[in-house]
């Protein structure tokens, strides 16, 4: 629609039932990177499949708002945000209600929040998650490290751990 393309060009994600080539129907997140275009100039299109994890209403949940509490508000937020709409949400915050826009944010798997100014809000949450997300990507460096050191049996072993790599940014 006319207004997905709007909120697109505006940099949000628009939620989307798509077809293949092979003519199965998928639902993907779709959303514009600025940062790359095509030979022809255009942007590229990311697309975050159902595979890919982002399950929006639990990240709404991790949030406290206070549409959520009801059947119908809560469904109606969810699908102006799958619309790629920034919508207005109530937040309650140390017992008091206070107005945000949110949008989704199907990259980090999280929703982004602004204030009344639409100034971005670096949430609590936010942080928590990147913090531990940090300490997930230090310990598996120095498992990797680890692994490495306790591998060096000569010749054979650099051939393994390409090996391993290889593997794992496959698996990714």
């Amino acid at each position: 629609t006319m207004k997905e393309a709007y909120n697109l060009m505006e940099g949000r994600a628009v939620n989307k039932d798509l077809t293949s080539k092979e003519g199965q129907v998928y639902n993907t997140w779709v959303q514009m990177d600025f940062k790359e275009s095509d030979s022809a100039g255009n942007f590229k299109l990311n697309q975050y499949h159902q595979n890919y994890g982002y399950d929006l209403e639990a990240a709404l949940s991790k949030h406290p708002i206070k549409e959520l509490d009801t059947a119908k508000f809560k469904e109606d937020l969810m699908d102006s945000l799958k619309k790629g709409n920034l919508q207005s949400a109530t937040f309650l915050k140390d017992g008091k209600e206070v107005k945000h826009y949110i949008e989704a944010n199907p990259q980090f798997k999280t929703i982004n929040a602004y204030d009344g100014n639409l100034k971005r809000i670096d949430n609590r949450q936010t942080k928590e998650e990147k913090q531990s997300e940090g300490q997930n990507t230090s310990q598996k460096q120095d498992n990797k490290k680890q692994s490495q050191n306790t591998n060096d049996d000569g010749p054979a072993a650099p051939q393994e751990a390409k090996k391993r790599k290889r593997k794992q940014s496959n698996s990714m």
